[in-house]
């Protein structure tokens, strides 16, 4: 008996008694649980209540009802290791459908803004990266400035998401810089997969010397929502 009473105490459960009978309940997670103890003088007997409403009463049964409780959390952890195994399945399966051929609309968009690049800003880089998204079959209706594609929902309209500034750019991509006092058109830029393009090559993402503000857009079909997708895996498997 002391022994079953040393393995409650490790689960954290708790015993009262008194010279008639004693009554105590404790809370714990996938445990035996609502126990009641009835002990007497002139008895040695205990009487517990599991959660499931099964009573046992010698150490034999305590202990089995403690296994079986072992056995049910092992094969929660095996199923959560099989879900854990089929969203990494899924996440990389995404990857490879996120990445954009050479025959997408992104990567064509993307060529074509290369191949008409100037060498230096003419100024018309929301014209020139215009007709690179509309060569590709994107559909919208063209803004005056740069920086209205992202503010009037322009790129949002054709088919684009707007994603973290922190993300692996990947060919398609573009970028808009917010307007300011000394850039109240803003900026418009198309990433090629090795070269950020307006209307002429830049040197880098950035075509101003200062710190700009600026949004990172990408066509949806080519943003990775496995992690959206394995939330609803995991609702499916409850």
């Amino acid at each position: 008996m002391k022994q079953a009473l040393l393995i409650l105490s490790v689960l954290g459960m708790g015993i009262a008694q008194t010279s008639g009978a004693a009554v105590t309940t404790f809370q714990t997670n996938n445990t035996i649980t609502n126990a009641s103890v009835a002990s007497n003088y002139g008895s040695s007997k205990n009487i517990y209540s599991t959660s499931s409403g099964a009573y046992v009463s010698s150490n034999d049964e305590i202990s089995q009802a403690i296994s079986t409780l072992s056995m049910q959390a092992k094969q929660k952890e095996s199923q959560l290791s099989s879900l854990n195994s089929r969203l990494y399945t899924e996440q990389q399966q995404q990857q490879v459908n996120t990445v954009p051929d050479s025959n997408s609309a992104p990567a064509i968009a993307a060529a074509r803004a290369s191949r008409v690049a100037l060498s230096k800003s003419s100024g018309y880089c929301a014209r020139y990266v215009r007709k690179a998204l509309q060569s590709a079959g994107y559909e919208f209706t063209p803004n005056p400035s740069a920086y209205q594609y992202a503010t009037r929902g322009t790129l949002d309209k054709a088919g684009f998401s707007k994603i973290s500034n922190d993300m692996p750019t990947q060919v398609g991509d573009v970028i808009v810089y917010d307007r300011s006092s000394k850039r109240p058109n803003g900026h418009i830029q198309i990433f090629d997969g090795a070269d950020w393009i307006s209307d002429f090559r830049q040197n880098s993402i950035s075509p101003y010397s200062g710190v700009y503000a600026y949004t990172t857009w990408r066509d949806s079909k080519y943003v990775d929502d496995a992690s959206d997708r394995g939330i609803y895996l995991a609702m499916a498997d409850k």
